[in-house]
């Protein structure tokens, strides 16, 4: 399981930058949330624009990342797209690993060379435990256009949900000062079940539902 920040993107052979706030929750079956969130111009003003919402799986190697997408913000057909590239450790930083590989350009549409940086942040402990917890929509939900994932690990949690063309997003942290705030809600029609990640009785196999939509604890492990 893991919690990873990017640090950068470049495009070649443009300039590297970050626009984003991106996090990716990877859990401890793999399953990962990915949310990548724009910068508002006012860095004390709030999210309010989705640049990416991935969810899926991993299903790569340490040096050669695959993930598999289930949900995707920008497509309805979320398994039409490759999603894989090569990851190299970088010496004197064991904390940031380089990914590099091709995928398409989200503004022009073509297919092009990039690299990312990741940084690993550590997975904090939370009441005495750190844990990693994925709740999923049923899969009976998916025929009627509906398909969900939230995912927790340590101090951070976030979740997108996809109802047809909507798609609402969440990302919550904890902090000791204040417990577990809101750090971004984008999207309209639906409130995710992130609190329940944070149910100290919660076990894998329950479920819960907001506005009509069951959720089920895929995973809930502790340690």
């Amino acid at each position: 399981m893991s919690i990873s920040e990017r640090l950068y993107i470049q495009w070649f052979p443009d300039e590297a930058s970050e626009p984003t706030s991106t996090l990716v929750l990877t859990a401890r079956n793999r399953q990962f949330v990915d949310l990548r969130l724009f910068k508002p111009e006012d860095p004390s003003g709030p999210f309010t624009l989705l640049e990416w919402g991935l969810a899926g799986r991993s299903v790569g190697t340490p040096s050669h990342g695959i993930w598999i997408h289930d949900i995707d913000s920008r497509t309805e057909n979320p398994h039409e797209e490759q999603d894989e590239g090569d990851m190299s450790p970088q010496p004197g930083h064991p904390d940031v690993v380089l990914e590099r590989g091709r995928m398409r350009h989200p503004e022009s549409g073509e297919i092009r060379e990039y690299e990312e940086a990741w940084k690993d942040l550590p997975v904090l402990s939370v009441d005495g435990r750190r844990v990693s917890v994925v709740l999923e929509t049923r899969p009976d939900s998916d025929a009627a256009g509906v398909r969900g994932m939230v995912v927790r690990v340590g101090q951070f949690c976030q979740g997108i949900l996809r109802m047809g063309s909507v798609v609402v997003v969440e990302r919550w942290a904890w902090t000791e000062d204040g417990g577990w705030g809101l750090s971004a809600r984008i999207g309209d029609g639906a409130h995710l079940p992130c609190d329940v990640t944070w149910d100290g009785g919660l076990a894998a196999g329950d479920e819960c539902s907001r506005i009509g939509i069951s959720w089920i604890a895929k995973e809930v492990y502790a340690w």
